[in-house]
């Protein structure tokens, strides 16, 4: 929701945007008067749409920008204590509206909430983005923050990460990536293009958490479960994520883009969750994004689209020749599982290309061609209907 985080450098007070800033004679940003949430609330509908502004706060400081006197954009904060020693930050929310954009008011913004940052005494800036929402993260890289992957945040803030999760929105917002600027941290770019790793381990985590909340599903069903069917579970699950990532890999590879795996762990929390209460399916299979902290959206949206069409087409392939094998009684005690967890898939990573599950494929394919999404979805309905026929 227009959020993210940093940690490879700082900035001064003296060095981002003033307490009053401008650009030009056109735009001006200021604190928020009392009485302007509600006009603040409209512009951020405006940019986000209105499921996102259910769940819109002012925070403890907003900012907004005026452009010839109307409001056009915002930024929204938030502190709190991580331990004894340091005092987190976080960009809640971060918008403009389409006609204010190309001006750097976002830009402004930005440097606004770093400096007051900076003034009610923050060691760590924290923001979550949309793992390919290149406009923030170019944006946010450009002023100190780094994405942080799970095992460097628990090194980082070890007992505390809850804390840092709760209060920046981490919990439940899926498919984004938590990314920190820590003042005074000399931590090299983890994401440099040169040395980031693929991210093998994060897939593997992936898969092995969906196996062992596939158990867990199905013993709050009450089925017992054999090592047999242990196993099923997880060639099941390896099979759908595995080959929805290897088709977007590969696509990406022929169109030369070096890419790396992020999972979601936030999305492995909620499928936890979702299996352990409700004994439901939720299947969050992470993202591939290109190595480098900063790219151009421009060049490579193509590219990621053709990316995004390729994992949901590979995991209907497989989803069809499954159901054809467990109709025809051939290896049904995996095609089975198989058929269950990539119509669950299906499901997010096509039919429901909306707020808040923009993070998915289906909503790369449906921005860049209603006609391939609409492909996608009429396959996708189809494997529903014939397998619940069956």
């Amino acid at each position: 929701m227009g959020r993210a985080r940093v940690a490879t450098r700082s900035k001064r007070a003296s060095d981002v945007a003033p307490h009053d800033a401008s650009c030009g004679d056109e735009v001006a940003i200021r604190p928020l008067d009392p009485g302007e949430a509600r006009a603040l609330a409209t512009v951020m509908r405006r940019s986000f749409g209105g499921l996102a502004g259910m769940l819109f706060s002012p925070g403890k400081a907003a900012f907004l920008a005026e452009l010839d006197g109307r409001v056009v954009g915002g930024v929204t904060l938030g502190a709190f204590r991580i331990d004894a020693a340091r005092r987190g930050g976080v960009v809640k929310w971060l918008f403009t509206l389409p006609e204010a954009r190309g001006r750097g008011v976002a830009e402004m913004l930005v440097e606004r909430a770093l400096a007051w940052f900076e003034e009610d005494g923050v060691t760590d800036a924290f923001a979550c983005i949309d793992g390919l929402n290149a406009g923030s993260s170019n944006r946010f890289a450009r002023h100190g923050f780094s994405p942080l992957g799970f095992v460097e945040q628990v090194r980082r803030y070890g007992v505390s990460l809850a804390r840092v999760w709760w209060h920046a929105n981490h919990v439940v917002d899926v498919g984004h990536v938590l990314w920190a600027r820590t003042r005074g941290d000399p931590t090299k770019d983890i994401d440099d293009e040169a040395t980031a790793p693929w991210g093998a381990g994060g897939l593997i985590a992936t898969v092995g958490l969906h196996a062992v909340f596939g158990v867990v599903m199905l013993a709050r069903h009450g089925a017992t479960m054999t090592a047999a069917d242990v196993a099923q579970v997880a060639v099941a699950v390896a099979a759908v994520v595995g080959v929805r990532t290897a088709a977007m890999a590969l696509v990406g590879h022929a169109q030369g883009l070096r890419l790396r795996y992020r999972s979601w762990e936030t999305g492995l929390l909620l499928a936890g969750g979702i299996a352990g209460v409700f004994g439901g399916p939720f299947v969050a299979p992470g993202v591939l994004t290109p190595r480098s902290r900063t790219w151009s959206p421009r060049e490579l949206a193509p590219a990621l689209a053709r990316m995004a069409f390729a994992g949901p087409t590979a995991v209907l392939a497989l989803a069809w020749l499954a159901w054809w094998a467990d109709a025809a009684g051939v290896a049904a005690a995996v095609a089975s599982p198989i058929l269950f967890y990539a119509r669950s898939l299906l499901l997010v990573d096509v039919l429901l290309p909306f707020f808040p599950l923009t993070v998915f494929a289906g909503r790369r394919v449906f921005e860049a061609s209603r006609t391939a999404w609409a492909a996608l979805a009429v396959v996708t309905v189809g494997l529903w209907v014939a397998s619940l026929v069956a």
